[in-house]
């Protein structure tokens, strides 16, 4: 019988890895233009801008305002959509000016697809905390406002119940102060008769 001789192999080292070259010195990335569309006409990133957060203002402590202040911050009327684009809408007004446009920056912001309102200061309305009384304005756009039917030519006094109509949106003045309630008249804000 012949002899039969078994071959056995061997494992063979794996070759090493030859050595990592020493980095060179790294080339500058050259980065393209930003493409025609959303950020071609800004120059370095686009910057996020969180929204109800003004830049370099702490939030506000209503706790820590004191009275006089808070009062400020009350509601003295409302104005509310009685017919046209968005009926059924209301919008608080405070001591002072508030403007009605189409704006979102607006106090009273009308924007419901009425195109005939200004998208700036359309109209102002404005409470006197002194005198207590409401006072609407035409704030000079060339479309005609109406108070209560008539063309609103100059400022004029507000009652509680009076109808502007701006366009094709009528709105109707409700007040909160006026006679009998004021936010700053002492004990709650309610007046008492002498007689």
């Amino acid at each position: 019988m012949p002899a039969v001789t078994r071959v056995t192999r061997t494992a063979q080292p794996e070759p090493m890895p030859e050595a990592m070259p020493t980095p060179v010195a790294e080339a500058q990335v050259q980065m393209p233009p930003p493409a025609a569309g959303r950020g071609a006409n800004r120059s370095g990133r686009v910057k996020t801008r969180l929204l109800g957060f003004a830049p370099g203002t702490e939030p506000r402590d209503p706790f820590a305002a004191p009275e006089s202040a808070a009062a400020k911050d009350f509601p003295v009327g409302w104005m509310v959509v009685v017919a046209g684009p968005g009926r059924g809408a209301s919008f608080p007004l405070y001591d002072g000016v508030s403007r009605v446009g189409r704006g979102d920056d607006q106090t009273v912001s009308l924007n419901f697809g009425d195109n005939s309102i200004s998208r700036e200061n359309h109209i102002s309305i404005a409470y006197d905390a002194e005198d207590n009384t409401f006072y609407v304005g035409h704030s000079g756009k060339s479309n005609l406002v109406r108070l209560n039917r008539k063309p609103l030519l100059s400022t004029e006094q507000l009652t509680s119940g009076d109808q502007i109509r701006l366009g094709e949106t009528t709105l109707r003045f409700v007040a909160l102060c006026g006679d009998g309630f004021s936010w700053s008249a002492g004990d709650a804000g309610v007046r008492r008769n002498a007689g």
